[in-house]
């Protein structure tokens, strides 16, 4: 039999892809719990496929993907997808929003199979039963109950008969249209996961307990297959009827034929979730580290020899980190979260739970009957060397903060040698976090620094108030990617302080200051205008980029506006500014800001980036280049749905990063801040921020040049038109310090537009928002 190798990874969603079903030989569909479903077609010129579409309609995690074929209701046929949110949708694939929601299970839906019957499906849930439904009409069927746990798995396997598959270990067969249990199957030792029909007559069934076992639906068993080390959660025939394929917890897609395993084929994530085949045999695989994968046995549709180098790179980097140990017990021995299903023995009783690499407590709450969420666990030694393992570094720790729920943890490696708040603001600038988090991450590094060789549980630091939808990324920080505090001694973070409006530390209100004025007074001890530092979006993924480029690059067909593929990836060099840029790639970006209006985005990130770095930003932003730039950034400027206009607003914010985009900017700024004038409500909160960084930063451009002075009126008047249009709070703030930069300039009365602004400064004085009620109040003072 030939070899399966990797022939693409398709990377879009943002969390585990749990999910994957085929629609064809050229159509993948996927679904993942970051609450979407993703159409993938074949490119046709390459073994790679694009994403054609994003499904929502979920508001949690997708659990199961499901393609009807063409019918006469459907005649381009129907996708169901189920979720956590206890709903099933129906979604043709035109459009992103469901067609229809059924609602009938009360816990969540984690399989769907495609029923005998035409217009027929099954579902199965963790309310412990399962369903007929008729997608064509939306009325649900029998319901079949029996199981005492949640059922993981349901198939027709012939008309009338359907199999269950449950967490109480068991499987039922089942009279269909009655719903009469025939008989219950035991001899899986641990929760039963999933379910393959052979034929008319037999089926496979796979589990928690490693084996996969072949059933007779008169009840025999007919043999019990092991290959696997840890639990199996999804099993698929192939389409030749003979072999299968597996995958599990031991980080493997398994080959099946004749009973026996013909293949291992690692993957670089823990959990694999999911497994289906293509009509055309080759194999797509769901995991854990949020990406679909295809293998094929078809030389013609295998990755390049280049590709399936850096793949294997992946896996052998992935195991190393498995390897490692945590109070001398293997990471990759302790249980997975399926050992949350059994509860707790008393209150208060700990778990440890590996999670991909990463180790978390939780703990068991007797008053609920859960078990919750402790933190995460660092301090895994590699090798018994005493140190933590990082990305092919040692260090004394590596610790796991908590930035938002539902996104993994973000790793800080210290070591003893280094100032925590050297290492505290080098964390928050990799990371592009918000810069109020500085004191409590390095307070958290002195404190938990002083354990010596032992595992930490990480305290989460508040929650950032807005997450840029693009990229997925919380990224919005002052100042340049180069900036670093001066080492200071720990200060406490008292629960009741103010922030900082500008460094995130904490400024002192005495006791007693209970009116306003007094707030004020006290306040003007540190006062932070002018701001002097423009703000920067720093947050990239060159990889996300690269791979978007191609795919849209393939879209334009043999038209003017394609680029040779090869050339993509120095284009996408441009925005790392540690890569000296090549004149050839500043004129093919060029070119290439002539995308449709529909394509161009990725290509005004990558100009986002790029002109962070000193030599791209003369080429671009200077002469002829600059002023090609500047007229196609004022088209993008234009309302116009999609993100052309946030990611024009950042490219300029960036652009004033050296003298050339400065002066680029500033000899544009008139009409710039026109537009922004025009804008008309209501705003996503990732376009508020970017408007308000931009007007933060003309604040500072015409502040530090004596010269300009007489432009700050234009951008107060910006500010007055924009300001009360605002509802993110990051973007108030940002506008608010641009504000109090601008009247920092020494002025013998206030201007017209701060005297219109004021009543929104007074109100926002009161504002239960720290940073904007001291930024509001300096501003204040600063006018009295």
């Amino acid at each position: 039999m030939s070899e399966y190798k990797l022939s693409c990874a398709l990377s879009g969603h943002s969390l585990d892809v749990r999910a994957v079903c085929a629609a064809g030989d050229e159509t993948i569909i996927s679904g993942s719990r970051d609450a979407t479903a993703k159409i993938w077609r074949s490119n046709g010129v390459n073994p790679g496929y694009h994403e054609a579409q994003t499904l929502r309609g979920h508001t949690n995690f997708v659990t199961c993907v499901c393609y009807c074929p063409p019918s006469n209701a459907y005649p381009n046929g129907i996708i169901l997808t189920s979720g956590n949110d206890k709903n099933i949708c129906g979604f043709i694939a035109e459009q992103e929003s469901p067609l229809f929601t059924l609602k009938g299970h009360s816990e969540t839906v984690c399989c769907l199979s495609l029923g005998i019957e035409p217009g027929t499906f099954l579902s199965a849930s963790w309310d412990k039963t399962g369903k007929v439904w008729n997608y064509t009409s939306g009325e649900m069927g029998t319901t079949f109950k029996g199981h005492d746990l949640a059922v993981w798995g349901i198939i027709e396997v012939s008309a009338g008969v359907v199999i269950t598959g449950a967490a109480d270990k068991t499987i039922k067969v089942w009279e269909k249209h009655s719903g009469t249990c025939q008989s219950t199957l035991t001899g899986h030792t641990d929760c039963v996961r999933g379910l393959a029909r052979i034929n008319d007559h037999e089926f496979l069934s796979c589990g928690n307990d490693a084996t996969v076992r072949h059933w007779s639906t008169t009840g025999d068993c007919l043999s019990i297959l092991y290959g696997h080390s840890n639990y199996i959660y999804s099993i698929a025939i192939g389409p030749d009827g003979c072999g299968f394929a597996s995958v599990g917890e031991d980080s493997s897609l398994r080959v099946w034929k004749d009973s026996s395993v013909a293949q291992v084929l690692s993957l670089p994530a823990q959990s694999v979730w999911s497994v289906c085949f293509l009509p055309n045999s080759d194999i797509v695989t769901g995991s854990s580290d949020g990406v679909v994968r295809v293998f094929s046995k078809d030389h013609a549709r295998q990755a390049s020899e280049d590709v399936l180098k850096c793949y294997e790179e992946e896996i052998e980097a992935m195991f190393k980190v498995s390897s490692q140990e945590l109070g001398g017990v293997k990471i990759s021995d302790l249980p997975g979260k399926e050992a949350l299903y059994e509860p707790g023995k008393s209150d208060g009783q700990t778990k440890l739970v590996r999670e991909g690499t990463q180790v978390t407590v939780y703990s068991w709450s007797a008053t609920q009957k859960e078990w919750t969420k402790v933190g995460d666990v660092a301090g895994a030694n590699e090798e018994n060397s005493g140190k933590s393992l990082h990305q092919g570094k040692e260090y004394d720790y590596v610790f796991s903060i908590d930035i938002k729920d539902g996104v993994p943890p973000l790793k800080l490696p210290y070591n003893l040698n280094e100032d925590p708040w050297f290492a505290a603001q080098k964390f928050i600038h990799d990371n592009d976090l918000p810069q109020a988090y500085l004191e409590q991450i390095a307070n958290f590094i002195v404190t938990n620094s002083k354990k010596t060789n032992q595992a930490t549980v990480t305290s989460a630091p508040a929650q950032p108030e807005f997450c840029d939808p693009f990229t997925g990324g919380n990224r919005y920080i002052p100042g340049g990617s180069q900036s670093v505090l001066p080492p200071r001694p720990p200060v406490t973070i008292t629960a009741s302080g103010n922030l900082d409006p500008l460094t995130g530390g904490n400024s002192y209100v005495p006791n007693g200051a209970s009116d306003t004025k007094s707030m004020i007074e006290n306040s003007l001890s540190k006062l932070h205008f002018p701001q002097k530092t423009y703000l920067r979006f720093e947050q990239a993924n060159l990889k996300a980029m690269l791979d978007k480029l191609q795919e849209l690059n393939k879209k334009l067909g043999d038209g003017s506006h394609q680029v040779h593929e090869d050339s993509l990836g120095d284009i996408v060099k441009l925005a790392d500014p540690q890569n000296t840029p090549d004149p050839s790639s500043i004129s093919t970006l060029l070119k290439m800001l002539d995308w449709p209006q529909d394509l161009v985005f990725p290509v005004l990130d990558v100009t986002r980036l790029a002109v962070r770095h000193a030599d791209t930003n003369r080429e671009l932003c200077d002469g002829k280049s600059g002023e090609l730039l500047m007229s196609k950034l004022h088209l993008y400027l234009q309302p116009a749905p999609g993100p052309n206009q946030m990611l024009s607003l950042r490219v300029l914010c960036n652009m004033l990063s050296h003298v050339h985009g400065e002066a680029l900017v500033s000899h544009n700024a008139t009409s710039l801040l026109q537009h922004v004038d025009q804008y008309i409500p209501p705003f996503s909160k990732p376009f508020e921020v970017a408007i308000s960084t931009l007007l933060l930063n003309f604040s500072v451009l015409y502040t530090k040049k004596s010269e300009l002075l007489a432009n700050i009126d234009a951008v107060g008047n910006t500010c007055l038109h924009t300001l009360p249009r605002f509802s993110d709070k990051e973007a108030i703030y940002r506008t608010l310090v641009a504000i109090g930069t601008l009247l920092s300039q020494k002025v013998q009365r206030l201007p017209s537009w701060a005297e219109e602004l004021w009543p929104h400064i007074i109100s926002m004085s009161e504002s239960d928002d720290s940073r904007i009620q001291v930024c509001a109040q300096q501003i204040l003072a600063i006018g009295s």
